[in-house]
């Protein structure tokens, strides 16, 4: 991938090359630019300079401003991403707090034996509410085995 971007930006090199190479007497002609803000006192007019520097001040001063750009952005999301990991590690923190905690439960012998009663009663009342409809009903000539 690397070789085809080099290859792409060297064919827009060669192609600007060729219009600035084709096109010298317009950009190698002198020209001033001037600045009149509509009173006669205030009127400025820069030297002559070829036109090719024109260019180049200008594409020069395009990627100043991307570079800028490019770089703020780069400031602001190294920001968020900072706030977003210590956000990510406070819960981290929490979610072990709540482990431990979960395991001073665990090995309390009265909650064990509380939840091992609450799990019998449960499947008791799921055994006593169970619709008609639900139980399996045996051939006549089976009976259940007593195990």
């Amino acid at each position: 991938m690397k070789k085809f971007k080099a290859f792409i930006v060297l064919l827009v090199v060669i192609f600007v090359a060729l219009v600035v190479y084709q096109n010298r007497t317009y950009f190698f002609t002198k020209q001033a630019l001037s600045l009149s803000l509509g009173v006669e006192t205030w009127h400025w007019t820069a030297p002559e300079i070829a036109n090719a520097y024109y260019f180049g001040g200008c594409f020069l001063i395009g990627m100043l401003v991307t570079g800028y750009m490019g770089l703020m952005s780069k400031m602001r999301s190294r920001k968020t991403i900072k706030g977003l990991n210590t956000t990510l590690n406070t819960h981290l923190q929490t979610i072990e707090t709540l482990h431990m905690e979960l395991d001073k439960f665990k090995s309390d012998p009265y909650f064990r034996k509380k939840s091992a009663i609450d799990a019998e009663n449960a499947d008791k009342e799921t055994l006593e509410n169970a619709d008609e409809e639900s139980v399996i009903e045996l051939p006549a000539n089976m009976e259940p085995s007593k195990a």
